[in-house]
């Protein structure tokens, strides 16, 4: 039987993963899902998530605000690991880091012999990005806005042992988008960025390991 893992990016229920759930499966704010998400966006049965000759198909259940995978609007789409899926205020982050690492490889492999990345190439750089694990936005609509303002000041009196930890998860995030903005190339005569794919999964595995940082700080037991 197919399974797909989901990590919470974005809405109410950022940093849930859902590992290794068993298809068929349905996303909404129905208590009778498989997921249940709180968002008021989010249709009552919403999204169906569904295996098909080895494939993970997802169908829209024709929800009022639509489903979107990788930025676009779709009724039906074939999910792979890594990929984005849309809901209301919801951002959600297929495949577990290992999934997402297995995708690269075998992204890497059908390239042919000299060109683009070769997959140990992309196994150092992963190596190198730290270990993998995201965050909030008003909308999901906005994901792609810079943010308003700046960050918010450090706390202050931390602890010697504090202000290490702090520096650790800091110095974390900063070699994740370091390694992105290194590899990101900006095409002449065009205003867009390309980020390769593994540097872009590791951002956002980046960010859904904040994620699951930020809801611990916030319910410490789990509740």
């Amino acid at each position: 039987m197919a399974s797909i893992t989901l990590r919470v990016l974005h809405g109410a229920d950022r940093g849930r993963v859902f590992s290794r759930l068993p298809t068929p499966v349905t996303i909404g704010r129905e208590e009778g899902n498989t997921i249940q998400l709180n968002d008021e966006r989010i249709s009552r049965y919403h999204l169906k998530l569904q295996s098909d000759h080895d494939k993970i198909v997802a169908t829209d259940l024709e929800s009022t605000n639509g489903t979107r995978v990788n930025g676009e609007e779709i009724s039906v789409r074939i999910l792979r690991d890594g990929d984005m899926i849309a809901l209301g205020r919801s951002l959600l982050l297929v495949g577990s880091p290992e999934d997402i690492d297995r995708r690269i490889a075998e992204l890497a492999a059908r390239q042919p012999d000299g060109a683009g990345v070769q997959p140990q190439q992309i196994r150092e750089r992963i190596d190198r990005l730290v270990e993998h694990h995201s965050d909030v936005i008003e909308d999901v609509a906005d994901v792609r806005s810079p943010l308003p303002s700046g960050p918010p000041p450090l706390p202050e009196r931390l602890s010697a042992a504090q202000t290490a930890e702090l520096a650790e998860l800091l110095d974390y995030v900063q070699g994740v988008l370091r390694r992105a903005t290194e590899v990101a190339v900006l095409r002449p005569g065009q205003d867009r960025v390309e980020v390769e794919f593994a540097e872009w999964q590791a951002v956002l595995d980046m960010q859904a390991r904040l994620a699951e940082l930020l809801r611990h700080i916030a319910d410490p037991r789990g509740d």
